[in-house]
């Protein structure tokens, strides 16, 4: 899956694009072809991109868990046969385990057929030709992996065989005869193709038909040696068993021609394979978090209600703790303001991933959702400096990254703008966000801008969003139990996202967080007495 020229790497890492990523990895090396072409849609494609997201979305309506497992199974399971369909292609003669490997990918295309008759929106039927190639195959089946060229292939083949195993028994007869008759001179009972004669029992020396092959002081290894009977079956053997060779590599031959007027549908199914392997996994994935089409528009907005950012939402679920879902409407430039551990981060990331689902045909994790197609996704803020790297202190390395985003922005970029100039004094960090906002508008961009500033939305003429915040104070946990710091914050948070006529930010409760996090209750105390101080106000 490429989305380079959707996001870069620091905006597809704070979407978590990878994780998205490993949830439709495919199973086998046809859908791993299939899925790193995938990309964005253009602008332009609206139609395309929401007949994607359908697609899936009715794919994941006709199968269950059970069924996509079971397909999936078959295709990791499936053999890559591009290496065997190449050299049928270039007219090779194939070895037996590429009709090994052959015959069990047609096996699967057969499995996969029986497995989704009923699902239709899988868009799964053999390719033509491959049943007609699985049966020309199936005559040389040897068990489950194995491959026999059997005498069913050719009355040839057969014949030739006969004729070898009849002079391999003349052969045999010939050369039993001729042991038994040494082992009499020697007095043994047996020979093998070589043999020890210790020299004291030799009288008179080797008798005919024995020649050593080896002296040593007290034993010669010897063998047989032929005589003109035996040299005659073993010749009229080795006749016969090159006879065989010969009608073998016949048999090979023609069976590779087989394969090779039957590429094009091996290179129809595979194909087909690949698209099925990306499409279950799709279909699994939208009926896994409930996700739905998404409208996808012209006009340069995300819409969104209940929607939820997977990577996040998962991660709580393991931890047995309940997720908030988000509802907000982006058309132009809006601000977000709320409480420390408000999950603001959470609000962008969460239209961010939306706009990056939507732009790849996918359906979405939301009840509804209206997008456009952006050109590019940029994340700016928090974890924004990390490619940089360098000696740029963070407040440099934002600015250089604040200066690429606009340098780029145009009406079909959406930037999510995430504590921008935090580092900085309040009235210059307000100052520069103020000056980033009426850009990105001028831009004709979409952007969501979280802040803890206040006067920024009233004074940039923008929309403000506010998370609810806090219902009530949260209980302190256990000393050290962070997790059930967390917990206890979790059941007093609102992360609800409302719009506000006013501009004023509410309260950060940082100093709360503080306390409930851990620090003592002296040190709460004296920020508290500070806080009423208030001196940078003028």
């Amino acid at each position: 899956m490429n989305y380079d020229g959707l996001t870069d790497a620091t905006t597809a890492g704070a979407l978590d694009l990878a994780w998205l990523a490993a949830q439709l990895e495919p199973v086998s090396e046809y859908g791993a072809r299939v899925f790193e072409k995938i990309e964005p849609f253009a602008r332009g494609r609206e139609a395309a991109a929401q007949a994607s997201a359908r697609r899936i979305a009715h794919a994941a309506e006709q199968i269950d868990d059970a069924l996509a497992d079971a397909v999936r199974d078959v295709l990791r399971r499936v053999p890559d046969i591009a290496a065997a369909r190449a050299r049928a292609r270039m007219g090779d003669v194939l070895d037996d385990a590429a009709f090994v490997e052959l015959l069990r990918f047609c096996d699967a295309c057969t499995q996969l057929t029986a497995l989704v008759a009923g699902a239709s929106a899988l868009e799964w039927k053999t390719a033509d030709g491959i049943d007609d190639l699985r049966a020309v195959l199936e005559r040389g089946r040897a068990g489950q992996n194995g491959f026999y060229l059997d005498e069913r292939f050719d009355a040839r083949l057969a014949d030739t065989r006969v004729a070898a195993r009849t002079a391999q028994a003349s052969y045999d007869a010939a050369r039993r005869r001729l042991a038994e008759r040494v082992a009499g001179a020697l007095s043994r009972e047996g020979l093998e193709d070589e043999f020890i004669v210790m020299r004291a029992d030799l009288i008179g020396g080797l008798p005919a038909g024995v020649r050593a092959i080896r002296e040593a002081p007290t034993y010669l290894l010897c063998a047989l040696e032929l005589d003109e009977p035996a040299l005659e079956a073993l010749r009229i053997r080795d006749v016969a068993t090159q006879a065989v060779a010969i009608a073998e590599a016949e048999v090979r031959a023609a069976l590779s021609l087989e394969v090779r007027t039957r590429c094009p549908a091996l290179d129809e199914a595979a194909i087909r394979c690949g698209h099925l392997d990306v499409l279950v996994a799709q279909a699994r994935f939208a009926r896994r978090f409930s996700c739905v089409p998404a409208e996808i528009v012209a006009d340069g907005v995300v819409e969104v209600r209940d929607a939820r950012f997977l990577p996040l939402e998962e991660r709580l679920l393991l931890e047995g703790r309940t997720y908030a879902p988000i509802a907000a409407e982006l058309d132009g430039v809006c601000v977000l303001t709320g409480p420390n551990m408000g999950g603001k981060s959470v609000a962008l990331q969460t239209c961010g991933a939306i706009a990056a689902y939507a732009a790849l045909g996918l359906p979405v994790p939301a009840a509804s959702a209206r997008v456009a197609l952006f050109e590019r996704i940029a994340w700016l803020g928090i974890g924004s400096d990390a490619e940089l790297g360098g000696v740029l202190s963070s407040f440099a390395k934002e600015v250089v990254r604040l200066r690429d985003v606009l340098a780029r922005a145009s009406e079909r970029t959406l930037a999510l703008v995430d504590e921008f100039a935090r580092t900085t004094t309040p009235q210059e960090g307000r100052a520069l966000l103020i000056a980033t906002i009426e850009r990105l508008r001028a831009a004709g961009a979409c952007a969501f801008v979280a802040t803890h500033l206040a006067g920024v939305a009233g004074a940039a003429r923008a929309r403000h969003y506010t998370v609810r915040g806090l219902r009530d104070s949260p209980q302190p946990a256990a000393d050290g139990d962070l997790e059930g710091a967390l917990a206890s914050l979790a059941r007093s948070m609102d992360y609800t996202l409302i719009e506000v006529a006013g501009d004023e930010v509410g309260a950060a409760d940082a100093i709360a967080l503080a306390a409930l996090l851990g620090l003592d209750r002296e040190f709460i105390q004296s920020a508290y007495v500070h806080l009423k101080e208030r001196p940078w106000i003028r």
